[in-house]
């Protein structure tokens, strides 16, 4: 069971975001007026949605807690802007103006320098099918206060859609975006990565299946992209050749009409 709370002493905006976030969440809004082990445990709920001055987060009585930041955006749009280059963008080979449709938004840092890379007139849509990060993540974007412009600017084109990549694909039109994008969750992610661990505990675990990728070269006007562990297998299975690779991870791609590039 999942409740919304706050802290002790909630600001009325606290009050009001977290009624809101109850409501998204179809969950019970709690008054915090004890600890949040003793919450859980009175209400017999799980897991805890708490909002405070410090953002919201997603807890439990044991383990990391989880909340959206940019993460590893900030430094690659960073780099970006010096003129330095980016393995995804590589791969996807995004255009000013294109529409991205990411399927597997996670905490959107592919999506956000995605949305860097299309600039004002493209379009990213990020599909997450775990209620409580695309709450979290969806509110992350449009309030993470960050020092560069240009990233908040990107950070807010991101469009949030609650839903599973499964059900999204097969009602899409033909060619509805430029490109698509998979990054499934490792199946063994790098374990010094707290933020990855604490996703771990809430994402949808499931590998990208034959059917799907069918769907996305329909859904596709240029290309789908794959990121995958290099050893993992996934890009023969699916049909995907790989163009980029580094130590831990590699992107494969299907181009429009034909398998590979």
């Amino acid at each position: 069971m999942l409740i919304v709370t706050t802290s002790q002493r909630p600001a009325k905006e606290h009050i009001l975001l977290a009624r809101r976030l109850a409501s998204q969440l179809k969950a019970p809004l709690v008054k915090r007026d004890r600890s949040i082990a003793q919450l859980l445990k009175v209400h017999k709920a799980a897991e805890a949605v708490v909002v405070s001055g410090a953002g919201v987060r997603w807890v439990t009585a044991e383990g990391e807690p989880f909340f959206f930041h940019p993460n590893m955006s900030a430094v690659r749009v960073r780099q970006l802007r010096k003129g330095g280059e980016d393995s995804f963008l590589q791969a996807a080979q995004l255009r000013p103006g294109d529409h991205v449709l990411d399927c597997t938004l996670g905490l959107g840092a592919d999506a956000i320098v995605a949305a860097f890379a299309v600039g004002v007139e493209g379009r990213v849509l990020g599909l997450e099918s775990q209620p409580v990060i695309a709450a979290l993540v969806e509110h992350g974007l449009q309030t993470y206060e960050v020092d560069t412009p240009v990233l908040k600017e990107a950070m807010k084109r991101v469009e949030v859609r609650c839903v599973d990549y499964r059900d999204f694909l097969p009602r899409c039109p033909d060619d509805a975006f430029d490109v698509v994008y998979f990054d499934p969750m490792f199946r063994h992610t790098v374990k010094r990565s707290s933020a990855m661990q604490s996703l771990r505990r809430l994402a949808n675990m499931a590998p990208v299946d034959e059917a799907m990728v069918r769907e996305a070269r329909r859904v596709a006007r240029r290309r789908v992209v794959l990121k995958e562990r290099p050893s993992s297998g996934e890009f023969a299975r699916l049909g995907f050749q790989v163009v980029k690779e580094a130590s831990s991870f590699a992107f494969g791609v299907i181009e429009k009409g034909g398998e590979g590039t």
